[in-house]
């Protein structure tokens, strides 16, 4: 038996049972996929990563994990599969690939972006090395690398409890944020939609550096700015959510688990007259100082509390029914999401990757992830309603300020499902 941790216990116990809460990783590679070779890469990579090697379970009182002896599944296909299910032999996530894409299916409540993109570049590694020789392994995880403590331990865990009426007013927002949905009155719809678009790297990465942003907060600029012109009038803020890796101020760089924290970005009534220039500015002012180690230490110390005292409650149910609450009521105060991992840092498997694709649950009604490799920027746009107004509306913002774009598709929901045990 494995016990769930602090780090993953909102993620897992807050969306297990009410839809699916998968991530899917897409990358198109320069060529169509040898299914041989990557079934071979898929059994060194399993190998390297016992622990994730798992299938979920839950008695009374709790979910658990147990350890998974059965082999990660490989499908030939780009549809969706179902992850924790007799179809993936129980296991929480899962490879699959069609023509020239490869797709890493994972269960969010075990394992976080950067965490995700542990396994797979370990898991390209061994496809590339087989299929074109000599790939340079510096930085990623492979067979002849010893297994360390710190991989497999979530540092949310170690973080003290401490007496949640002393929560710092960061983490008290009593005023809701503008909802795109309901205050903007949005249709939702079953099956949420992401459309990929992608930008060439250097024409951003000019206008970022004029304006004193990295991609992930200028974006965030963007969105806020869009937004706002379709709701000129509103009587509530919107709030960005920028999410960012907690890890490096946690000293713990190389765990698994979620360990993920939240930069709230206000695109105040002050900040709304500045011109893009200054936005930007401030939204890289405003991470900044929400990134401080000790900010994030403490905002993760009351949060890891907060799991941890209803990881206590007697029950499954109530666990469930808590941190179901605790994610519902966070959505209220927040506009919009934007996430990004980071530029990908392995070069020689970065020239084999055309593009790269991040779908996700959509948190909290229009999300943006970012990823940054081979000379683009890929947006995938998520949204939980109908309506393409504020994607047109972020689209506008590009043009206005002369950068390049290409849509480059729409899904609809091709994100793992997930049995509950």
């Amino acid at each position: 038996m494995i016990r769930v941790t602090a780090g993953d216990a909102l993620h897992l116990y807050g969306n297990v049972g009410r839809g699916s809460y998968s991530v899917r990783l897409c990358i198109r590679m320069d060529e169509n996929i040898d299914g041989k070779l990557l079934a071979n890469a898929l059994k060194n990579t399993e190998k390297r990563y016992p622990y994730l090697c798992v299938r979920l379970m839950k008695n009374d009182t709790e979910y658990y994990y147990e350890e998974n002896d059965n082999p990660v599944c490989l499908f030939n296909t780009s549809e969706q599969i179902t992850l924790n299910a007799a179809e993936t032999n129980y296991h929480v996530w899962a490879v699959c690939y069609k023509n020239d894409y490869i797709y890493l299916d994972f269960f969010h409540g075990i394992c976080d972006g950067t965490g995700m993109y542990y396994v797979l570049s370990t898991l390209l590694y061994y496809y590339l090395s087989e299929r074109y020789g000599h790939i340079s392994h510096e930085g990623i995880r492979t067979l002849d690398d010893p297994i360390e403590e710190g991989e497999y331990l979530d540092p949310v865990d170690t973080l003290p409890e401490v007496d949640l009426s002393q929560m710092p007013q960061s983490l008290n927002r009593r005023n809701p944020a503008f909802s795109i949905v309901k205050d903007g009155k949005m249709t939702i719809i079953d099956k949420p939609v992401v459309r990929d678009v992608i930008i060439p790297e250097k024409e951003l990465l000019k206008f970022t550096s004029a304006n004193d942003a990295s991609p992930g907060t200028f974006i965030a600029v963007l969105v806020a700015r869009a937004i706002d012109k379709l709701n000129p009038e509103r009587e509530k803020d919107i709030i960005g959510s920028y999410i960012i890796n907690g890890r490096p101020m946690l000293g713990k760089s190389c765990t698994h688990h979620n360990c993920v924290n939240t930069t709230i970005l206000k695109y105040s009534d002050k900040l709304k007259k500045m011109p893009l220039d200054r936005q930007c500015t401030a939204y890289r002012g405003m991470t900044f100082l929400q990134s401080d180690a000790e900010n994030v230490q403490k905002i993760m110390t009351f949060s890891s509390s907060r799991s941890k005292m209803i990881m206590k409650m007697p029950d499954l149910k109530g666990k469930r029914e808590a941190f179901s609450q605790m994610i519902d009521g966070g959505r209220l105060f927040f506009t919009y999401m934007v996430s990004y991992v980071g530029q990908w840092k392995y070069v020689d498997i970065a020239a084999h990757i055309r593009e790269f694709w991040t779908h996700v649950p959509v948190a909290n009604g229009f999300l943006t992830e970012i990823a940054a490799v081979n000379g683009n920027i890929f947006l995938s746009i998520h949204q939980n309603f109908g309506e393409d107004i504020y994607y047109k509306s972020l689209l506008k913002e590009l043009e206005d300020n002369g950068i390049p774009y290409t849509e480059r598709a729409v899904i609809i929901n091709d994100i793992a499902g997930f049995a509950e045990p």
